[in-house]
């Protein structure tokens, strides 16, 4: 009983960190854009994300870049939980901390250029 417990609470977690690591993926896809735009491809700190960027344009590639990303992540997340649940939420919580600090670093980031907009 005790084991059925622990694994419907991985599964529990997993849904979770998912749930969190694609909404931290919309939330930099938009503060991206917010730093990005016009045409500030210099801004992007990723060389394969600028790449599609300038290529792709502003909002096209990011939309494009994040899609194609999600695309390759989630079934190898998806088979990864089926497998080990464990490792897999270890994983996403590492992945959502770095996604987080990066959305707020933009975020700050969008806010001190539009102070220097404005000057």
């Amino acid at each position: 009983m005790h084991m059925i417990r622990i694994v419907l609470n991985q599964a529990a977690l997993f849904w979770s960190l998912l749930s969190l690591f694609l909404l931290l993926n919309v939330l930099d896809g938009h503060s991206t854009y917010l730093v990005m735009r016009p045409n500030h491809y210099r801004r992007e700190r990723n060389p394969v994300a600028r790449f599609f960027f300038r290529k792709l344009g502003i909002p096209n590639g990011i939309i494009i870049f994040k899609a194609v990303l999600l695309a390759i992540l989630m079934p190898a997340m998806g088979f990864y939980a089926g497998n080990d649940l464990y490792t897999i939420n270890i994983v996403l919580l590492i992945f959502n901390v770095i996604f987080a600090l990066v959305v707020i670093h933009n975020y700050h980031l969008y806010k001190k250029i539009q102070v220097w907009s404005k000057m």
